[in-house]
């Protein structure tokens, strides 16, 4: 095996699973050996003849330890390439370290906000090559004195992600009205995503504004690290939020990318598309995927304005919300909590058609300059960069 891939497992929807499918996928085609040591993976997730073979690594990292060594014997890689953000990168690497590895190691890093304190970044340091996501992250770690070999952020698939109208019947698959003005959020129910505050803003926009039939879809698991129907329903919105209806449904695996008719499985393109907002307020992070989804499916976008990468991601196509509170998150960084009253604001603007048209088009031009190959040439250059040509 010429690459071991240490992330997220391709076979996944995680954002850090996809950017893991596309940069293994680019492997491949320029003629590279490629295996992944396949965080969150399970065993089920594995398909025969898949182009990256994956070793399902579900549980977490106590036993991550114990399979990283013969993970490593039987694949024999020649480089491992970190697709994680700085605090995870340090936990993981020292495990590689335990686990025998003492060869070449590529990151590919991202930042759940900015600054790192030194420990994480010594990490970085450690690598033979960084590629980032982002030109403030890039710009950052220059100023660290750490030298980048490439800035490629993730991507979005305009074949796939579209501006259109979701199928008659969508809304009605998902338990939504099609006359209600459809606030959605797409995200995992973890702390970092801060969903309740979109509910308390929704809530209060309601106050403001009862003439206007509201809506709530919620792309995530009801119950995970916020009991999100419960808090719905304290906030008397019990009626109008709505969860994937999938029976079932898994965060990691989520639903098909694209499809046709609505189904039990509608697409996560299509669940995009009925919604007339989508909400994004995690209180730090990187290029986060759905800020290009919703701006490509033609979806205004209302987001939290970190003044760093978020913000960059943005391209000043979205309406961002400074925070009211900036506190300091695990590995520094900082951490910004939008007020819900500010977040009522901006929903509250936006239910001025014209500006949603602005920010559509807006939105539109600026994921249409993020596709996949910028990522993708750069990890095909960075692996040539530090095992030579192919």
């Amino acid at each position: 095996m010429d690459v071991a891939l240490y992330a997220d497992a391709p076979t996944l929807t995680t954002g850090f699973g996809r950017t893991t499918r596309q940069i293994g996928s680019a492997l491949v085609d320029a003629g590279w050996r490629v295996g992944s040591f396949g965080l969150k993976a399970r065993a089920t997730d594995v398909r025969p003849g898949d182009e990256i073979e994956v070793w399902p690594a579900a549980e977490g990292p106590g036993e991550w330890a114990e399979q990283l060594s013969p993970f490593l014997a039987a694949f024999e890689p020649r480089l491992l390439l970190l697709n994680m953000d700085a605090f995870n990168a340090r936990d993981c690497l020292r495990l590689a370290w335990s686990a025998g590895w003492s060869g070449p190691i590529l990151s590919y890093v991202v930042f759940d906000g900015l600054p790192v304190v030194p420990s994480y970044l010594d990490v970085q340091r450690a690598c033979d090559a960084v590629l980032v996501s982002s030109e403030t992250g890039a710009q950052y770690l220059a100023n660290e004195g750490i030298p980048v070999i490439g800035v490629a952020p993730p991507g979005v698939d305009l074949q796939k992600f579209s501006p259109g109208p979701p199928p008659q019947g969508t809304r009605g698959v998902l338990g939504l009205s099609d006359d209600a003005f459809v606030v959605g959020a797409f995200g995992t129910n973890t702390e970092r995503k801060q969903i309740p505050r979109i509910l308390q803003a929704v809530a209060e926009a309601r106050r403001r504004r009862p003439d206007v039939p509201w809506a709530v879809y919620l792309h995530c698991t009801p119950s995970g690290f916020w009991p999100l129907g419960e808090v719905a329903a304290a906030l008397g919105l019990g009626d109008v939020v709505s969860f994937p209806s999938r029976k079932g449904f898994d965060e990691h695996r989520g639903v098909p990318e694209v499809g046709t008719a609505p189904s039990a499985s509608v697409s996560y393109v299509d669940r995009i598309r009925a919604c007339d907002i989508v909400v994004n307020v995690p209180h730090s992070g990187d290029v986060e995927q759905v800020i290009l989804e919703a701006q490509a499916c033609g979806v205004p976008l209302v987001h939290t304005s970190d003044n760093g990468i978020m913000t960059e991601a943005c391209g000043g196509a979205a309406v961002l919300v400074d925070a009211a509170d900036v506190g300091m998150g695990r590995v520094g960084q900082a951490i910004q909590h939008v007020a819900p009253s500010a977040l009522a604001d901006a929903l509250v603007q936006l239910i001025d058609h014209r500006e949603r048209d602005r920010l559509r088009h807006a939105g539109f031009a600026n994921a249409s300059g993020y596709g996949w190959d910028r990522l993708r040439t750069a990890a095909r250059d960075a692996v040539a960069a530090v095992l030579g040509a192919r």
